[in-house]
């Protein structure tokens, strides 16, 4: 049974409106991740089960003319737990193109070459490494909602696929991956002079908070989340996730509801309280080989409920940035009867837009 899980990210989910902006020689594409999450199980012995993870993984590109662009990106990370260590290390270089212009979404394709190391260390024995090379096609759209920020949706297909081990006699080669991808991108132009054009910080009855992300290749899922306002700064809210792996035929469907409550209105930075509850399926995909008839069986029923403390700041009259600690907890019900709990403490980073 799990009693606690430590878990800090940083991360990025939006939909915003679209504002005039434009790719330029010169101009730099930023983005990046944080990560760091601990797994412990007190009633287990800590050398197996008490698990650490943490990655930092930084990404730049420059334009080198209006429409190419260069890049690269790199990846480190170290987990495990006392008795194994793995340590991967990926190291990108990409190249794209910007093809075709319609107002502010920009069209392109391009392609990715990752070299990356894997590192397995047993504690008081040998290491084993394993190296793997990858080369992707890549295409795409970028949607500029504001002059510095764009959200992109990414056709990422694997094409090749190399690996090899100092235990291996051979490499193996493949490929055939496809992954669509969605994400904001940051752009840092020449002489950039982003300025609020509005000093109205307020909240209006009817106003609209939307954000989420979603992948779509491997362990697909969608998480939209969107926030109304009633007046006084009160907002309802719901949060719907879906996730489907189709490698294991399992998936999961939920939703929360969400109440928030922001104070100081008229101020640029206002701190915010948010509680929820939800409740999530957990799902097995059968097939009755016979008949070919195939069903989803229910593996467990997962009730949540949640606590949000933060902080959020126009940087934008479209977009807000926030802050947020937050603390879940979460009963799983399984289909044999069995009951486990969990508990989640969270901090991170939210860029959402507002709709007025």
């Amino acid at each position: 049974m799990i009693k606690r899980l430590l878990f800090c990210s940083f991360f990025l989910l939006g939909f915003m409106l679209v504002a005039q902006a434009q790719l330029q020689k010169g101009s730099w594409m930023v983005n990046g991740e944080l990560r760091q999450e601990n797994f412990s199980f007190p009633n287990a012995p800590s050398e197996t089960l008490n698990r650490f993870n943490l990655r930092i993984a930084p990404e730049l590109s420059y334009m080198v003319t209006n429409h190419l662009m260069l890049g690269g990106k790199l990846s480190i990370e170290l987990g495990g737990n006392r008795e194994r260590r793995l340590a991967p290390v990926r190291q990108g270089l990409l190249i794209r193109h910007y093809f075709k212009e319609f107002d502010d979404l920009y069209f392109f394709y391009g392609g990715e070459l990752e070299f990356a190391k894997f590192t397995f260390t047993q504690t008081g024995g040998p290491s084993r490494t394993i190296r793997t090379r990858s080369g992707f096609l890549q295409g795409g759209v970028q949607a500029f909602l504001q002059e510095a920020i764009g959200l992109e949706f990414l056709f990422n297909y694997q094409m090749i696929f190399w690996q090899k081990s100092a235990i291996q006699s051979q490499a193996l080669i493949r490929g055939g991956s496809l992954e669509l991808e969605g994400r904001l991108q940051f752009f840092i132009h020449p002489k950039n002079k982003t300025k609020l054009v509005d000093t109205d910080y307020r909240f209006y009855p009817g106003n609209w908070l939307i954000g989420g992300n979603f992948r779509l290749g491997g362990n697909d899922f969608i998480r939209p989340e969107v926030h109304r306002f009633w007046g006084s700064g009160w907002t309802t809210g719901l949060r719907l996730e879906a996730a489907l792996n189709l490698d294991f035929e399992i998936g999961s469907l939920g939703f929360t509801p969400l109440i928030r409550k922001y104070f100081r209105p008229e101020k640029k930075g206002k701190p915010w309280l948010q509680v929820g509850a939800g409740i999530r399926g957990d799902y097995l995909r059968e097939r009755n080989r016979a008949t070919d008839e195939v069903w989803w069986t229910t593996i467990s029923r997962d009730l949540t409920l949640e606590g949000t403390v933060g902080w959020s700041n126009f940087i934008s009259p479209n977009f807000t940035l926030d802050f947020f600690i937050s603390r879940e907890y979460l009963k799983t019900f399984r289909k044999e009867g069995d009951t486990s709990e969990q508990n989640l403490f969270s901090i991170g980073l939210l860029l959402n837009g507002l709709l007025k």
